[in-house]
């Protein structure tokens, strides 16, 4: 009986995740597979592991070849959808960017190459990278009339920007820890930017798309407009949506993006353990979804949203979480420094709210109480320990 497996072609094991995951750990047998395919399937397989910008020219013309004979194939027997998409995307990108999967958006790229310098006490609103404004107030409000180039904060401060002409012009909201922000965009969506977030947006959107970049943590209120969904781009993720509220947690020393939807509809699109696809994921209200970029899976799980916004109304609320995870809010809250001086401490869990209108000390002192703790303010460093 013939062997199927010698009949495998480079282009086929690369588009298959089980194979893809047997390659990726040596575990495809030359006895099995047609050993010249297997070959190129794995130079092909290293550059994208290593992210190499060019492969060796036969196996890349041999794939090219290969991909166009079966496209047609495919397209005979109508199974082509999934793969005619990846097979396609080989051919057009070009030899110089083979090993991208899907093109960045342009305002992820923005974000990487702009950094804006040290973070500051205050909160820096810098118009198109250029000219930059200090906000000194903890709770600051920033406002965009519908053409971008009015620009209102705290009701006091009135600034203007050139946004009227085809460019689309960026600006970026960088919130230290200790303090928030409220921006009105110029499509009417609110956007709550918590402590030791960025933000970057257009001053007025293009006609096609509403696109923002974050890093840390927001929440949106996002204005209904069905021909124009509204995108939100973190590094490892894009949320696409509608009309909602949501918040989006990407701060860049947490281990998971999370995203809880209060209310509406959204989309997450991420990246998947396959070369040649990405994952979606839709969410519906009063779902926490957690992304793992090590794993590049999403895990969706119901939660009380109110446990994810409720800062903006001023107040946190926990369930059974470890006294770990909220020192971290805390300290972010606040910027101050906390130490947990005992690792089993810090698994402790409390449930309850908490008022951020009292001082960190005060937060953290009726926390100490519940769980058998206390707090010492050394040297402006706040220091809890077993009782």
């Amino acid at each position: 009986m013939k062997n199927n497996f010698l009949d495998r072609k480079a282009e086929d094991i690369l588009t298959n995740d089980f194979l893809i995951e047997k390659l990726t750990k040596e575990e495809l047998s030359e006895n099995k597979y047609n050993n010249n395919e297997l070959h190129i399937a794995k130079k092909i397989h290293r550059t994208f592991s290593e992210k190499r910008n060019t492969l060796e020219q036969t196996p890349k013309d041999l794939l090219g070849i290969r991909i166009s004979q079966t496209i047609l194939k495919y397209k005979r027997k109508k199974l082509i959808i999934r793969f005619s998409s990846a097979a396609v995307f080989f051919i057009l990108i070009g030899v110089g960017t083979l090993f991208q999967m899907n093109k960045e958006p342009g305002i992820r790229t923005y974000a990487m190459d702009n950094q804006f310098g040290p973070v500051t006490e205050n909160t820096r609103l810098i118009l198109s990278g250029e000219k930059e404004i200090q906000i000194n107030s903890t709770e600051s409000k920033i406002e965009y009339n519908v053409n971008g180039n009015n620009i209102e904060i705290d009701t006091n401060h009135k600034i203007k920007q050139d946004a009227e002409g085809d460019e689309v012009v960026l600006n970026t909201v960088i919130v230290p820890y200790g303090k928030r922000t409220l921006i009105t965009l110029s499509d009417n969506s609110k956007i709550w930017i918590n402590s030791g977030s960025k933000l970057i947006y257009p001053a007025k959107f293009a006609s096609d798309k509403r696109e923002v970049y974050l890093d840390g943590e927001a929440i949106f209120e996002v204005s209904h407009n069905k021909n124009h969904p509204f995108y939100v781009v973190t590094r490892d993720m894009e949320v696409k949506v509608l009309g909602t509220v949501f918040n989006l947690s990407a701060y860049l020393d947490d281990n998971t993006t999370n995203t809880t939807l209060e209310s509406g509809s959204v989309e997450l699109k991420y990246k998947n353990n396959s070369y040649l696809s990405q994952s979606k994921v839709t969410m519906v209200p009063g779902m926490l979804a957690v992304y793992d970029p090590s794993q590049k899976k999403v895990k969706q799980i119901k939660v009380n949203t109110k446990r994810f916004t409720s800062w903006r109304e001023g107040y946190l609320v926990f369930e059974s979480q470890s006294l770990g995870d909220i020192v971290k809010k805390v300290s972010r809250h606040y910027n101050v420094a906390i130490r947990v001086n005992d690792h089993e401490l810090e698994n402790e869990t409390f449930s309850g709210s908490l008022d951020l209108q009292n001082s960190a000390y005060k937060v953290l002192e009726i926390i100490a109480e519940i769980i058998g703790a206390e707090v010492e303010n050394i040297n402006n460093h706040i220091i809890i320990t077993k009782s």
